[in-house]
């Protein structure tokens, strides 16, 4: 099968016969009353048919028993054809048993040393989305026609950072020996800022190109069609980063760190209002725009995050200013009557719907109070803004149990009524409780954060109603319980790792 620099190779330890390629369906046969069985190609069809398709059939005969069929993915540029086919060959001839294909997945894909087969399951589905780069793809493609979404083989740097992010703060609880991880990532977002500071939409994972996006408005000239919180979590990542492996980091390397932050700062600066808000862009779901509670708290936490990292003064001192500025601009999105803050502004007019982006105020406040504090009314205003925003979007049916993304939700829910029960926000939801007992001091409020972590990361935990019996973490199910969207989904899969991490840190 060719690719674009990239051959796939098969192989079986027994004879291969009846290799057939076997040509796609076509839209319109996708959505006829009747299925139909693959159509397959042969040498007798035109020569295009025959050639230009998306797969191949074959069988492998089976003896004593069994058969070891083995595909070998290879760059061209960097490894011959005839290397490619003797690997293939001695990698059919060493594994000839289940065990000895066990033994090179472990070796492929190694365990940790970790409290739970969760971390596994995590780190090697981070590990599978993964390019050479680093980079990861948000998750494997299920939409092939681009019916219902714009595709999901590329790297966004918002998922992309919050998955590093994620894995920072894991490997820091758990000792997971991530380091040249990290090292990967931070390489990968130096190399793809732009120059005005900021980040595009969406690249290419194997080599950061631009890639086919709908929200590069900042590149094109106009602002609104920019999701202005991706830039934000590549620079609260590399800000971390650098404060977390500062010794260990080569001088030049950090000097590009610093550098980026520095320009990083007056990307976010073009995007920020006179009043402490963003200027209105896309919302992290991709699907309107407004000025977002989401993009203030993740705008507020980079300037943070950056107040308190080892660069530059002058843009230490910068970035304090603007969290400053964001956190007097909050108030204005306070509704007490809902007992929530707006998930957006649209011409003065606030959107009073929960949506589980808003979790993101309390990451945002607990890196804030490294440079101010926060009082006592906004912490009792974010207490009852969880606690509203838990309850209004708590979904529960015969089959799951989770938390729904936004109220009024009405992305691919086929017949059913109401929205589809999400991983990352139910993800979000026991991450953010996990760190609202940091942040929240011991109150007579009814809201339960201890609860609410328990409650729902059991709902993605590997036994959790939410979780495949693979553990892969699928974006979004049915009321039914089916699975619906990218199987596995990084996102999700970065949450839940670092909820697992601040959960066995609590109980240590």
């Amino acid at each position: 099968m060719y690719h674009n620099r990239e051959h796939d190779y098969l192989c079986a330890s027994t004879e291969l016969s009846a290799i057939t390629p076997e040509q796609s369906a076509q839209f319109g046969e996708v959505l006829a009353e009747t299925s139909r069985s693959p159509r397959h190609s042969s040498e007798t069809d035109d020569y295009e048919g025959s050639r230009l398709t998306g797969g191949v059939s074959f069988r492998a005969a089976v003896e004593d028993g069994k058969t070891t069929v083995v595909t070998r993915l290879a760059d061209i540029e960097d490894e011959p054809r005839s290397d490619s086919l003797a690997a293939l060959a001695d990698l059919t001839r060493r594994h000839g048993s289940p065990a000895d294909v066990r033994a090179a997945a472990h070796e492929t894909f190694p365990h940790v040393d970790t409290p739970d087969e969760l971390v596994n399951t995590d780190l090697r589905v981070l590990r599978l989305l993964s390019a050479p780069t680093g980079a990861r793809i948000a998750g494997p493609e299920f939409d092939p026609y681009y019916q219902y979404s714009g595709g999901y083989g590329y790297t966004w740097f918002r998922d992309d950072a919050e998955i590093a992010r994620f894995l920072l703060k894991a490997d820091g609880e758990l000792g997971l020996g991530l380091a040249d991880t990290h090292r990967k990532s931070a390489a990968f977002y130096l190399a793809t800022q732009l120059d005005d500071g900021r980040w595009p939409h969406r690249v290419w994972p194997m080599n950061g190109r631009l890639a086919p996006g709908w929200a590069n408005g900042h590149v094109e000239g106009n602002e609104t069609h920019y999701q202005a919180d991706q830039t934000a979590s590549a620079l609260v990542f590399l800000a971390a980063y650098l404060s977390a492996y500062h010794d260990a980091i080569p001088e030049p390397t950090r000097t590009e760190i610093r550098n980026a932050l520095a320009r990083g700062v007056g990307g976010l600066d073009r995007s920020l209002a006179t009043d402490g808000l963003p200027l209105a862009c896309e919302n992290a779901w991709e699907n309107m725009d407004g000025r977002f509670i989401h993009t203030a708290a993740s705008f507020l936490h980079a300037y943070s995050v950056i107040a308190t990292a080892p660069c530059h003064p002058t843009v230490r001192n910068h970035a304090a200013e603007r969290t400053r500025r964001i956190d007097a601009a909050l108030d204005t999105m306070w509704l007490p009557d809902k007992g929530i803050y707006a998930r957006r502004s649209v011409d003065g007019e606030l959107d009073g719907r929960a949506d589980s982006t808003t979790f993101s105020l309390i990451d945002a406040h607990l890196v804030y109070e490294r440079i101010a504090d926060v009082d006592d009314d906004r912490l009792r205003r974010l207490e009852r803004h969880l606690d509203t925003t838990f309850d209004r979007l708590w979904k529960e049916t015969d089959d799951i149990r989770g938390l729904a993304r936004f109220e009024a939700d009405t992305w691919r829910q086929q017949t059913q009524d109401g929205g589809k029960v999400w991983t990352v926000s139910t993800g979000w939801g026991a991450y953010t409780a996990e760190r609202a007992i940091e942040l929240f001091p011991d109150t007579d409020e009814p809201f339960d954060a201890t609860a609410w972590s328990d409650r729902l990361f059991a709902e993605i935990d590997l036994s959790g109603s939410l979780c495949l019996p693979s553990g892969y973490l699928p974006e979004q199910f049915f009321d039914t319980g089916s699975p619906d969207s990218a199987t596995p989904l990084g996102w999700s899969h970065g949450i839940r790792l670092a909820t697992f991490a601040a959960r066995h840190a609590r109980n240590a």
